[in-house]
């Protein structure tokens, strides 16, 4: 493997090899041939810059940083593209990859990859934090020491300038770079936004989703915040940026992460969407009955959220996508209702407990159950030392009993026909693509809702 220099960073590849003979978290052979994509893994090597506030931080987020220390860095990226030339739109997807469970997780390649394939992306996923190199058993070099012993990272303060440099070195004459990143990596594309991208100028455009009202600091590791500077809660996207965002937030994100507070107008280059009903995490279905039997996501107390989270986010990748492209401006979602800002649960809620206002799925405008992103919490008392428990991020879903559902359908025709009517609005407005409302109408004639 010869390494090759683009940009400020050397990268060199395709890896191979290492105990377990391929990347951490690999697409199955199978899925790649179907999809006529092929999988690469890369490592970037080079010195990083962190950042240090040369102002205030205020809540507007016009902040501005200087470069400060440096120091070596050699992380990983996973690269996959159209197989074909030819079926490439043009359109690399630069992915911050999610550390919060201590291991580089594709968000939200898992949330689009059904667009993403049939479209046509080319897809980076950046290992830009520490945690997902240095975490002792599930970081890289522990999970293949063969394979990843050789990296390096000297923690999340370069974590920016990384992203940076990793994008710069991947990208080839001619494409078009837009930023995604989920939540905690949403934290971080916030702070990227507003304290990097001035300095940069790196991305088209960025789709920052389910973040919270606190983006990331400029220094600290992971999810804390620095002791000096202290990025402040509810900070906003700033008004003067040159490109396209799209910043997308579910009633889950505003109930466990209070991204409630950091709700702004439409300005010129900034659209908000926000998903009534929809929990940060969730495990989706286009239905909510049973059988088949709910799922209790990570060992909770509850049914998790089964609202189909992922549909609109598949819809905003094209939106934003069409919006760097073209100049076409998506529009900005009505705003999920709210009450009390200070409450537990800031939300307004309808008669049965699904929430008011936002993109209104149909899962909440022809409803067979409550679906709400509050915090769902684990069977079973946490055991010291054992794995963290995210249960309080997948929401709950509580089914209506037979007499709720009668009163609302009086035939399984009329529970069609309304489902039909708001799948053929989210439609309409550019919430959901053809193929996720047509999968939606078929379940809905499918079901045993009001048989």
């Amino acid at each position: 493997m010869m390494p090759f220099v683009l940009a400020a960073a050397i990268v060199t590849g395709p890896i191979t090899g290492g105990d377990r003979g391929q990347p951490f978290a690999a697409m199955r052979a199978a899925d790649l041939a179907a999809a006529h994509y092929t999988e690469e893994e890369f490592f970037i090597t080079g010195t990083a810059s962190s950042y240090k506030a040369s102002g205030p931080l205020a809540v507007d987020g016009r902040w501005t940083v200087t470069p400060n220390t440096t120091a070596p860095f050699n992380i990983r990226v996973l690269v996959r593209r159209p197989a074909d030339a030819k079926a490439f739109n043009g359109v690399v997807l630069v992915e911050w990859l999610n550390v919060t469970a201590l291991a580089e997780g594709a968000a939200d390649f898992m949330q689009m990859q059904e667009e993403i394939l049939r479209a046509g992306y080319a897809w980076v996923g950046v290992g830009a934090q520490a945690a997902g190199v240095n975490s002792p058993r599930s970081g890289l070099k522990d999970w293949d020491k063969a394979r990843y012993g050789s990296l390096q990272h000297p923690g999340d303060a370069y974590a920016y300038d990384i992203f940076t440099q990793a994008a710069q070195a991947m990208k080839r004459p001619n494409e078009v770079m837009i930023a995604t990143g989920r939540s905690q990596s949403a934290f971080r594309l916030v702070t990227y936004i507003n304290a990097v991208h001035p300095l940069t100028h790196a991305f088209a455009g960025y789709l920052v989703h389910s973040r919270g009202a606190q983006a990331s600091g400029l220094s600290a590791e992971g999810l804390a915040t620095d002791a000096d500077k202290a990025v402040p809660p509810g900070a906003h996207i700033r008004t003067d940026i040159d490109v396209p965002i799209l910043d997308v937030q579910t009633e889950g994100d505003m109930v466990a992460l209070r991204a409630h507070l950091t709700h702004q107008d439409a300005f010129p280059k900034y659209r908000r969407w926000e998903i009534a009903g929809a929990a940060h995490a969730e495990t989706p279905r286009w239905i909510a009955e049973a059988p088949p039997a709910l799922d209790m996501g990570p060992g909770c107390k509850d049914p998790v959220n089964s609202a189909p989270h992922h549909a609109v986010m598949k819809a905003a990748l094209r939106a934003l996508t069409g919006w760097v492209r073209t100049g076409k401006t998506p529009p900005q979602s009505p705003a999920i209702a709210l009450g009390d800002p200070a409450a537990p649960d800031p939300i307004e809620r309808d008669a049965h407990g699904n929430a008011k206002g936002g993109i209104r799925l149909p899962e909440l405008e022809a409803p067979t159950a409550v679906l709400d992103g509050g915090a769902n919490t684990g069977a079973v008392e946490p055991v010291a030392g054992a794995p963290r428990n995210f249960c309080f991020l997948f929401g709950r879903t509580k089914l209506f009993d037979d007499a709720t559902l009668k009163s609302l359908y009086p035939s399984h025709d009329a529970f069609v026909a309304q489902f039909t009517r708001a799948v053929d609005a989210l439609e309409r407005d550019g919430y959901l693509l053809k193929p996720e409302a047509a999968a939606a109408r078929d379940a809905a004639t499918a079901s045993h809702v009001a048989r």
